[in-house]
């Protein structure tokens, strides 16, 4: 459903991405660790079209993601991101919901501008998702009248009533603190079960090993290794995978 191919990816005069490779079938679940900085958030923001990128493609459900002249992007092109953006939902590291709406408006907006959905209709799919995310009783509530994980799982809905093809998650617990985490990661594991399709970047191990069809290890803007949850965390191969899992698994 989603192929990277030779992907090349420049900040000015610093190179991340060198031609990297990476394909994701339907439905299947593909964890991204490695340090920070490593390229794994840049990867799925140029998945998504948040990032350019100066040479490679990638494909998502057969559209084509092409570099861009960032000063003179194309008409195509940008017809090119508003597609992918319709077919995959994304959650991020920070909540980004709209303040000074309730939580039922923040998730409707999007479905009533851009799908065009009727507000009814809207209306009828955020209560049924904020149901599933057990939040029904918040639909009225404002983002700062909510926790953290509260907060992320609003997000998760936001995306979903979009009703995408896949999802990606971008360090979703990375700001919450260490007990609002499971909340967020049940509900992601929720979506994994009925077979979304899904890219994570996370540090959380455990989680990753649970989840995860195949784990994928960055690395300097490489991804040095990929393989089943298993095998890279009882036999990693590569040295650099080693030294990773070394210092993050004695935390």
């Amino acid at each position: 459903m989603i192929a990277v191919r030779d992907l090349h990816k420049s900040f000015g005069d610093q190179q991340l991405f060198r031609g990297i490779n990476l394909e994701i079938q339907k439905g299947e679940v593909v964890v991204c660790i490695g340090p920070s900085g490593s390229g794994k958030s840049t990867l799925l923001r140029c998945i998504n079209g948040l990032e350019y990128f100066q040479k490679g493609e990638i494909d998502i459900a057969d559209i084509q993601l092409h570099s861009i002249n960032r000063l003179r992007p194309e008409k195509k092109d940008l017809e090119a991101i508003r597609k992918v953006r319709l077919k995959i939902g994304m959650v991020f590291q920070q909540f980004n919901l709209f303040p000074h709406m309730s939580v039922i408006e923040n998730i409707i907006e999007a479905p009533t501008m851009v799908l065009r959905q009727g507000r009814d209709v809207a209306e009828q799919n955020a209560i049924a998702l904020l149901s599933r995310i057990n939040l029904e009783q918040k639909i009225n509530s404002y983002p700062d009248q909510l926790s953290g994980g509260e907060q992320q799982r609003v997000a998760i809905a936001r995306a979903l009533a979009m009703k995408p093809e896949a999802m990606l998650f971008d360090e979703p617990t990375s700001s919450l603190d260490p007990e609002m985490v499971g909340e967020v990661l049940s509900v992601v594991k929720g979506l994994v079960s009925e077979g979304m399709t899904t890219i994570i970047a996370t540090h959380e191990m455990d989680f990753a090993r649970e989840i995860a069809d195949r784990v994928a290890v960055f690395d300097k803007g490489d991804i040095v290794e990929i393989g089943p949850p298993e095998e890279i965390f009882t036999n990693p191969k590569a040295e650099r995978t080693k030294t990773f899992l070394s210092r993050v698994l004695k935390k």
